[in-house]
């Protein structure tokens, strides 16, 4: 009988437990269902977010470059003028929206030969969305406007991040300017480095085949073994 009694206070005690716990189960299950919906309206708010910031980059784009052709050059300035400004603020943003904001920016201002924004835009690029298959791209176009801006150690370093990555479709003229801008200032085992590392990826390419000549000089003149 006394284990009997026992287990019906046990149970009972059990029972009114769960009574008085109940409402924060309720409490806790209906916290965890708030969260999981904001979660689900941040992401579709957040993709929403970003298609319209896409498509308003390719407005961007369409505009600056529609019927263009025959444009004077002050029309092509105004019309870049605008673009620059539409495109500031999405330039802020990260992710690929920031990417392809900056990547236009980069281009306007590279031909209007302003290569020091150009060149900060490129690198803002690559902030923006992290490594991805722009990346390398962007080094090479900043390692560009770095050799426009007679700045040697930035464009080797740039020239070598693109170079890195062997799957970049201009790995070969990377890899071949790398090795170029070193042969300018007089840092010849870098260049040869580079040059080796040409030849050595793809051999019978023509950048591959310059490699090749220039090796042959910098062993001629005595500036390399």
């Amino acid at each position: 009988m006394a284990d009997m009694a026992e287990k019906e206070t046990l149970a009972t005690s059990l029972n009114k437990a769960l009574e008085k716990s109940k409402g924060l189960v309720l409490a806790v299950a209906a916290i965890v269902v708030v969260a999981i919906v904001a979660v689900a309206v941040f992401a579709t708010v957040r993709t929403k977010s970003i298609e319209k910031g896409i498509e308003q980059v390719d407005l961007i784009s369409y505009n600056l470059t529609n019927e263009s052709k025959d444009l004077s050059e002050s029309d092509i300035a105004s019309r870049q003028g605008k673009a620059l400004e539409e495109l500031a603020p999405l330039s802020e943003k990260a992710g690929v929206v920031g990417l392809r904001a900056n990547m236009l920016i980069a281009e306007i201002k590279f031909s209007q030969k302003n290569y020091d924004d150009a060149r900060a835009a490129w690198l803002k690029a690559v902030k923006a969305k992290g490594d991805n298959y722009t990346t390398s791209l962007c080094y090479y176009n900043a390692a560009v406007c770095s050799e426009n801006l007679n700045d040697s150690e930035n464009a080797i370093a740039y020239y070598k991040a693109a170079s890195d990555d062997t799957e970049f479709l201009l790995v070969d003229h990377a890899l071949f300017s790398l090795a170029r801008v070193n042969e300018d200032i007089k840092n010849y085992d870098a260049a040869k480095a580079a040059y080796d590392k040409l030849n050595g990826l793809h051999p019978s390419s023509s950048w591959a085949q310059l490699a090749k000549t220039r090796l042959i000089a910098l062993k001629n003149s005595g500036n390399i073994q």
